[in-house]
C-alpha cells in the first residue's frame, strides 16, 4: 500500500522544514519522509519525480536502504542541496555554485594581483592553493 504523506500547507512549517533540511537535521529516512510531505507525494509519486524506483524510497524510509551515489544526488537535489562527506558533528557551510564559482573568482583573481605586485612568491601561491586534509599536505600538481 502506497504510504501517502498529507502535503504541508503552513508556510511557516515547510520553510522551517527547508531550512531543517538544508541544516542537515534529519537522517536520510526522515529526509525523505520530509521531503515527501513538502510535496504530498506517496512512495510512488516521489520516486516517479525522482526518476528513481519506489524500492529505493520504500527502503530508504524504512531505514534499511543502501542507495547509490545517484539516488542520493537525485534525493538532495530535490531540494537544491548537494551529497557532501562531513565529519559528525561539524558545523558546515555548503555555498550555492554561483557563489562558490564567485568566490573562487575572487580568490584567483587575488592571488593573481598579489603575484604579480611581488607581495607572494610563486611557492607561496602554490602552498596556498595545496590540498590540506587533517593538517595533512597533498600537493596538487603545477599548472603548465
Amino acid at each position: 500500500m502506497a504510504r501517502t504523506s498529507p502535503q504541508i500547507r503552513d508556510p511557516e512549517l515547510a520553510t522551517a522544514l527547508r531550512a531543517a533540511l538544508e541544516r542537515g537535521a534529519f537522517s536520510l529516512a526522515e529526509a525523505c519522509r520530509v521531503l515527501r510531505s513538502l510535496r504530498g507525494d506517496s512512495q510512488e509519486d516521489f520516486a516517479a519525480h525522482l526518476g528513481l524506483n519506489v524500492k529505493v524510497i520504500k527502503a530508504l524510509e524504512s531505514g534499511n536502504g543502501n542507495p547509490r551515489c545517484h539516488s542520493l544526488e537525485k534525493i538532495a537535489g530535490a531540494v537544491g542541496l548537494r551529497v557532501a562527506f562531513v565529519s559528525a558533528g561539524s558545523a558546515v557551510e555548503l555555498l550555492d555554485p554561483d557563489r562558490r564559482a564567485a568566490d573562487e573568482r575572487r580568490r584567483r583573481f587575488a592571488n593573481a594581483e598579489a603575484l604579480a605586485a611581488g607581495r607572494i612568491s610563486e611557492s607561496e601561491l602554490h602552498e596556498r592553493s595545496a590540498l590540506r586534509v587533517d593538517e595533512v599536505v597533498f600537493e596538487l600538481p603545477k599548472l603548465a
